[in-house]
């Protein structure tokens, strides 16, 4: 399973916050049943996955009606995106129910989950959180999550299809160690989108909390040392930011956004033009239409008192369209 993570923002947009009464209340059940290999835990968050995914195709409508009155102008995927960042969920019931006989095995397919949630949708963030799925990369890493879900469950349903062909206790002992490290990885998902949805909402604690909990689920979660890095930098920890881009850089040596994002850590927090360049370096001979990696070195370049190179990498920046590169080009002519 491959997971993705989100670019820094380097400028820091403020926007004015604005209260709203309405909120619209949704109830929604979702059930699953265990399998060999499966974990009762497993098997109830994918209840709950299935519930809240039922809610937020009505929170979704939801939203894009109130968007089209307020003229927001937002695409589907936007809408979906902004409508799970504002959604809070509350586990009303659940329960666990024996299906047929058990008397062989507490694993053997005979448990069935049944959650019933309901769910608190919230206008008073809807335009700030409106103006963030703009960024392009928040809707693409936002869609790779659900696809990393659909994917999980395709291949649990095609493990249980092999298990219940497997001849021998060796070959089904097998499948079902496929099934249990499925069941890893899909919690370790689980705990990466909650963490996701707390980087959106900004709360940097407790995303760094559910993104530590996918990583010891999934040790090489490359996605969540990314995005937990990028929460220590924004409360200021940028020692933590830098170890774990680290992670994701030795995961990875061709990671772009990694040396990106511990460049700006270097360069922007704590100075050290140096190495923040040399990761600059590293992201343009990746990817030489990075935009922002030139925006970002002219900038560096600017700090360490190199005016010349600065002025290059900001023309370089604007004529890829960077609009805070032709922003300081512009405002180094206009001081020469």
């Amino acid at each position: 399973m491959k997971h993705f993570y989100t670019v820094i923002i380097t400028i820091l947009l403020f926007f004015p916050s604005v209260s709203f009464a309405e909120t619209k209340e949704i109830i929604s059940e979702g059930t699953y049943n265990m399998g060999d290999g499966e974990t009762p835990s497993v098997a109830e968050g994918r209840a709950l996955l299935q519930a809240k995914r039922t809610a937020l195709e009505q929170a979704g409508t939801y939203v894009e009606s109130y968007t089209r009155v307020e003229n927001l102008q937002l695409t589907k995927d936007e809408i979906q995106v902004l409508a799970s960042g504002i959604m809070e969920v509350e586990i009303l019931d659940k329960k666990r129910t024996v299906v047929g006989d058990l008397s062989a095995s507490a694993q053997a397919g005979g448990f069935h989950f049944w959650v019933k949630i309901k769910v608190r949708v919230n206008l008073d963030k809807i335009e700030e959180m409106a103006k963030r799925v703009k960024e392009k990369s928040v809707v693409e890493d936002y869609k790779k999550i659900q696809e990393a879900y659909d994917k999980s469950q395709k291949e649990i349903e095609e493990l249980k299809k092999q298990l219940a062909q497997a001849k021998g206790e060796k070959e089904k002992k097998q499948v079902e160690a496929k099934i249990t490290d499925a069941g890893r990885l899909l919690q370790a998902n689980e705990w990466f989108e909650i963490g996701y949805q707390h980087s959106l909402n900004k709360e940097h604690d407790s995303a760094i909390e559910a993104y530590t909990k996918a990583i010891a689920l999934d040790p090489n979660y490359a996605a969540a040392y990314g995005n937990r890095g990028l929460a220590y930098d924004d409360k200021g920890q940028y020692d933590r930011a830098i170890e774990d881009y680290n992670k994701v850089i030795a995961s990875d040596p061709n990671d772009a956004l990694a040396y990106n994002n511990r460049g700006v850590v270097y360069g922007k927090e704590k100075g050290q033009y140096d190495r923040a360049i040399e990761d600059y370096n590293k992201v343009i001979a990746l990817n030489p239409n990075h935009a922002q990696a030139y925006s970002m070195r002219g900038a560096t370049y600017a700090l360490s008192g190199n005016m010349g190179r600065a002025i290059s990498d900001w023309q370089k920046a604007c004529d890829m369209g960077e609009e805070n590169g032709c922003k300081l080009l512009q405002m180094a002519l206009e001081k020469r």
